[in-house]
């Protein structure tokens, strides 16, 4: 988490920079390109920052105090005897089918926003070389922005695979996602949020639970263990205050 933090921090200082030297050079350039490299120093400062659990320190399990079960009554589960558990829940099909359609989700969001680089750069680069009666001036901003749009829509459709597609692959080619009982803590982050579990800290895919689960202090969180898919989620009373459609205990 704190690797691909600094790596976002470096993108936005550097497209600050080349922004700049666009600006001195002579093309207006306005402000969504700056703001932009804003967002990524600001996203990349708050990951480098965090990544880590509340508690940190993970209790060795115990007959008492090992996992969470479920409440038969009810069909909800229960909180540990004491402190705080991870324990891993068998991936059914069912389960596996609710996770594919997040992941499936999280593509086409990201296919629109690496399309929205690609046609903010290429229309800038349109823009200056209609607007630059310098020859040869004009056409050269349009190959440096085209290529700068075409290299951003790379840079973030391959790291959005490496951090989000691949590891939901993984999810689905494994036989197990996790459940984690004890403090919990959001941390917004740009469009979307961090989530500090007791033992583990991980950006969360998508703004699906983060409102409920910004009100607590302590939950029990079902998610996928490598795309970090936000399943479902209960209070310290048992009662479920986020679930994606589909997901059953």
């Amino acid at each position: 988490m704190r690797i691909m933090g600094y790596v976002v921090l470096v993108l936005g200082i550097l497209f600050a920079l080349l922004f700049g030297l666009a600006e001195v050079g002579g093309a207006h350039l306005g402000i969504i390109p700056f703001y932009v490299s804003f967002i990524l120093v600001t996203i990349g400062a708050g990951l480098a920052r965090s990544g880590k659990g509340i508690v940190q320190a993970k209790p060795a399990a115990t007959a008492q105090h090992s996992g969470v079960q479920a409440a038969p009554a009810q069909g909800q589960p229960a909180a540990p005897a004491g402190g705080f558990a991870t324990v891993e829940l068998p991936l059914t099909p069912e389960v596996a089918a609710v996770i594919a359609d997040q992941g499936a989700r999280k593509n086409r969001i990201l296919l629109y926003i690496v399309g929205g680089f690609m046609v903010l750069f290429v229309g800038l680069g349109i823009v200056i070389d209609v607007t630059d009666n310098t020859p040869g001036e004009g056409l050269t901003f349009l190959l440096v922005f085209g290529g700068i749009g075409v290299a951003t829509a790379v840079l973030i459709y391959g790291i959005s695979w490496l951090t989000t597609l691949k590891p939901v692959r993984r999810d689905l080619n494994g036989t197990t996602y996790l459940r984690t009982t004890g403090p919990v803590s959001v941390q917004a982050m740009g469009a979307g949020g961090m989530l500090r579990l007791a033992d583990r800290a991980f950006l969360m895919n998508g703004r699906g639970g983060m409102k409920e689960l910004s009100i607590l202090n302590w939950a029990i969180v079902d998610y996928s263990p490598h795309g970090h898919v936000i399943l479902a989620a209960w209070d310290r009373e048992g009662r479920n205050v986020y679930c994606l459609p589909g997901y059953r205990v």
